[in-house]
């Protein structure tokens, strides 16, 4: 297995240009089935699999949250022996609307050092859910 410091860069890359509006850069640290899920019932929840679908989904939420995504700080990362955690906060704009959110992350990195799977938690489902509504 790769050393844990090398998955967790890898998780902090992809985080910094996804955020940053480098959605190609992000998507190459995939593997070619990942999947990414966003629980919920918002327009932009659901599964994601492959880098096509992640990166048409990565560019749909900076599109709607006016990119790039403005992360006031992570508050914690947490490295396992499968998964690696992060707890971030962040600022999203839309139109007419300001959101302050925390989230968590749970992110599989494979043995190639490739992102294989990412679950994503807001602190506030209801919240999150009316600030992407319409």
């Amino acid at each position: 297995m790769a050393d844990t410091d090398d998955r967790l860069t890898v998780v902090q890359s992809f985080f910094q240009d996804y955020f940053g509006g480098r959605v190609d850069d992000a998507v190459a640290r995939l593997e070619p089935d990942a999947r990414i899920h966003l629980p919920g019932r918002a327009r932009i929840a659901g599964d994601f699999v492959g880098p096509d679908a992640v990166a048409a989904h990565l560019k749909q939420f900076l599109q709607m949250t006016e990119a790039p995504i403005n992360v006031l700080g992570y508050d914690d990362w947490l490295v396992g022996t499968v998964y690696i955690g992060g707890v971030a906060r962040l600022e999203l704009q839309r139109p007419g609307r300001f959101g302050e959110f925390r989230i968590v992350y749970l992110v599989q990195v494979s043995e190639t050092l490739k992102i294989s799977r990412v679950e994503i938690f807001y602190d506030n489902p209801d919240v999150f859910e009316r600030f992407f509504d319409s």
